[in-house]
């Protein structure tokens, strides 16, 4: 009560109690977590007593007309956990208590947070609606619904069809805060929709923690100091970036909004980079979004890009640039194992792009995220997958709300996979390993994907070195890493010119 009294002076215009996911006031409504015996313990409204009691001391201290939201876990997605019936019958009772709204969430923190509290990628677009329109038709106050509401026109889809009366935005106002403008404005195609990739979320769960960054959207954390950098140019010069991946079209962008004359080259006939391999395994749709909204901003800044353009050193000096950003990526690592050269074995890259035919049965060397979702992809494919891991766990670059979430999808899928491998040899008829235990194992395989991860490509920037009057590298082509690192690169260099 003194907590909302204090929110009320100090200016808010309203407040929520939190009474999801698995915090306090969540874990006395949920049956699974409260076995007390009694006057908060037992029967639905014993559990919903400690919420009602909260809201009460909220109305006292702050007063009656002080817009109080109360936040509920509708389905804790667990067995023997809340289900939307009787959150039902709790939202009821915290209506009568005087709260203003109800806003639906799903999942509890401690078990399936990269599921549904903030959920992965791999978890459906505006995933909690059900659950709304079922409060809503329960409830006489406005319902408010979270979950992966990204779209603007989703979030109008949900309103028209009387699945909430609100939508909440969290990651997505933090990839493009500017969204509910776009939207007005008819800009949908300029809006930097959340992926949903958990970057954020990584960088304050797994150190060295970050306090806040985010894939798509390289001012976060850092607004002041972007803002600043994004002046015009003091002396306008004629750019050339290569490579049209996120960082080199970024990189493009930012230099154009600064008053550069860009030009980009681009080695493939299409934009994206390796993002177009990134949106071929399953649940990874989202991606396709980060490709058309960089695009876009190509065609919108108009920025000279040429496709199926080679940088060869040639071609730059014709070109001749103030400066070049070079943009030009990785290539697959190829480990040293015994047999890599056999005719079986591929990258990951041509397993993904189709340009590899792979046979029935085939063995992932590499169980990181990449080879985890190459495996599931082959997996719907029809092919009988196995993983091969030479760390103690899979996916273990990410953090492990999500690389749960992942493992999950290849248990799911019944992929087998081999962890703490220290020994492995390709023959023509599959790979014999030795196994954590110290066991030899020998697994029968049509085809060997490498999926071990990539090492930057230098070569393009060495052959420029003192051909140019100015030259930068970014992204894959310093040190192999992911979109954030692309992104921001991108932009600082661009800032800098």
């Amino acid at each position: 009560g003194e907590g909302a009294r204090r929110t009320k002076e100090a200016g808010f215009d309203g407040l929520m109690i939190h009474g999801g996911s698995g915090y306090l006031t969540s874990e006395m409504v949920s049956p699974q977590a409260n076995r007390r015996t009694d006057e908060y313990g037992g029967s639905t409204e014993k559990r919903a007593r400690f919420s009602l009691n909260l809201i009460a001391q909220v109305k006292k201290n702050a007063g009656a007309d002080f817009p109080l939201i109360y936040r509920i876990t509708a389905d804790e997605k667990i067995e023997g956990g809340l289900k939307v019936d009787e959150a039902t019958i709790i939202c009821k009772l915290v209506e009568q208590a005087g709260a203003d709204a109800i806003d639906v969430i799903s999942g509890i923190n401690y078990v399936n947070f990269g599921s549904y509290v903030v959920a992965y990628m791999y978890t459906p677009r505006a995933h909690n609606i059900e659950l709304s329109e079922a409060i809503k038709k329960a409830v006489k106050i406005p319902v408010m619904v979270a979950g992966r509401i990204n779209d603007p026109q989703l979030a109008e889809d949900i309103l028209q069809k009387g699945q909430a009366d609100f939508v909440d935005m969290g990651r997505t106002l933090i990839s493009d805060p500017e969204l509910p403008n776009k939207a007005k404005a008819g800009q949908e195609k300029s809006i930097c929709r959340c992926i949903a990739c958990g970057r954020c979320i990584e960088a304050i769960f797994k150190p060295p923690v970050i306090p806040m960054i985010c894939s798509v959207n390289p001012a976060v954390g850092r607004e002041k100091e972007f803002a600043a950098a994004m002046k015009p140019a003091a002396k306008k010069k004629n750019v050339l970036v290569i490579g049209g991946g996120p960082g080199g079209m970024e990189a493009a962008a930012i230099a154009t909004e600064r008053g550069h004359k860009v030009t980009l080259w681009e080695k493939d006939k299409k934009l994206g980079g390796l993002l177009n391999l990134a949106i071929v395994p399953p649940k990874k749709e989202e991606i396709k979004n980060l490709i058309d909204y960089l695009s876009h901003r190509m065609e919108f800044l108009k920025i000279d890009v040429k496709l199926g353009k080679e940088a060869t050193p040639q071609a730059v000096a014709q070109f001749t640039p103030d400066a070049v950003i070079v943009a030009s990526g990785s290539k697959p690592l190829m480990p040293k194992i015994k047999g890599i050269e056999n005719k079986k074995v591929v990258s990951f890259r041509d397993a993904l792009s189709g340009e590899a035919q792979l046979g029935k049965k085939v063995v992932v060397i590499g169980g990181g995220f990449v080879g985890c979702e190459v495996a599931d992809y082959l997996a719907t494919k029809g092919k009988d997958v196995t993983i091969v891991e030479i760390l103690p766990d899979l996916a273990s670059e990410l953090v492990y709300l999500y690389a749960d979430v992942i493992k999950e999808e290849l248990k799911e899928k019944k992929i087998p996979s081999y962890t703490g491998v220290k020994d492995e040899v390709i023959t023509d008829k599959g790979i014999e390993i030795v196994d954590k235990d110290g066991k030899q194992v020998f697994l029968e395989a049509d085809n060997i994907v490498i999926a071990t991860g990539s090492v930057c490509d230098k070569t393009v920037f060495e052959s420029l070195k003192g051909k140019v009057p100015e030259l930068y590298e970014i992204g894959d082509c310093v040190q192999a890493r992911r979109i954030y690192e692309a992104i921001s690169e991108g932009a600082e260099v661009a800032q800098k010119l």
